[in-house]
């Protein structure tokens, strides 16, 4: 964390007078699902690949890391904040295009959405991806998605940024690697994706829909400030399940507890910090790790300064 009273870098107010619209000492909790995070240096929404050039090329002349987020869930950011430039995708990349089956979606397409409008066109395979509170891009990064199927399984190329042309580069599926809650595309800048689904009656694809959001609403905590699953689940078990056996559930660090509804979701009840949250990752990961012998592994990010 910057020492209260410290005087910015230079690069900031740079950055503020070449991009007006950047808002400076931003604080992540306004753009985390968890409202969790202090202070980005520098925060900006990137409306079209021309200005995401201009941002990566100001970020690589003067060193800077450039943080990309979504919708925000599935991310902690730590009391500290972010140092560098936090750039989120907003207005061309927003866009949906259909070709038939196949559908061509921006890295900063919410998930919800993006199953609504393929429902809309009788176009079926994207439907267990309704109640994830993610964005295409976000999704491609970690392969997000629930038992009944992941993004990966329907990405046909995926569209990013080249690090050092700043200019867009297909890559085609043979070159992606998806597994749980993971790909090889979390060193990328994600542009967009190409998706291929299949045909369907529309009546049955709306069905399916709304019979996943229903247990959603009756198994999650979806009313509450959260970042969906903390952890990833061993293989052949079940970490909510794990959770509640060690006698976990509802468990409290300041203003975060372990939900009552679902064992794997934290929740904050208003003020809660970062530490609140490690905090019960720690006191979660030691139980189970004594308990168990099972060593758990966050499915959320952590980052930022502490």
């Amino acid at each position: 964390m910057r020492p209260r009273g410290a005087a910015r870098p230079a690069w900031i107010l740079q950055f503020h007078r070449r991009f007006p619209k950047s808002r400076l000492a931003e604080p992540m909790s306004r753009h985390t699902t968890f409202h969790i995070g202090g202070p980005a240096d520098a925060y900006l929404e990137v409306e079209t690949e021309a200005e995401l050039a201009k941002v990566c090329r100001f970020a690589r002349r003067r060193r800077l890391p450039v943080f990309f987020i979504g919708w925000g869930s599935n991310l902690l950011v730590r009391d500290g904040g972010l140092r560098g430039i936090v750039a989120r995708l907003r207005g061309e990349f927003d866009a949906v295009r259909f070709d038939g089956v196949r559908v061509f979606a921006g890295a900063g397409v919410r998930l919800p959405a993006l199953v609504s409008a393929c429902a809309r066109r009788g176009l079926a395979g994207a439907e267990p991806l309704i109640g994830v509170p993610g964005t295409v891009g976000g999704a491609l990064v970690m392969n997000a998605g629930t038992r009944e199927g992941e993004i990966g399984d329907l990405v046909k190329s995926v569209r990013v940024l080249d690090r050092k042309s700043l200019k867009g580069a297909l890559l085609k599926r043979r070159s992606l690697r998806f597994g749980y809650r993971s790909s090889n595309l979390d060193k990328r800048v994600i542009l967009g994706a190409e998706l291929e689904l299949k045909p369907g009656s529309k009546v049955d694809i709306l069905e399916r829909i709304k019979n996943l959001q229903q247990r959603r609403l009756q198994t999650q905590p979806v009313h509450t400030f959260n970042v969906g699953s903390i952890f990833k689940n061993p293989s052949g078990r079940f970490v909510a399940r794990l959770i509640e056996e060690a006698g976990l559930k509802g468990a409290r660090c300041g203003g975060a507890s372990i939900s009552r509804k679902h064992a794997n979701f934290f929740e904050n009840h208003g003020g809660a910090t970062a530490r609140d949250v490690l905090d019960l990752v720690r006191l979660v990961r030691g139980r189970i790790r004594r308990r168990y012998g099972v060593e758990l592994e966050p499915e959320m990010r952590i980052v930022g300064e502490a």
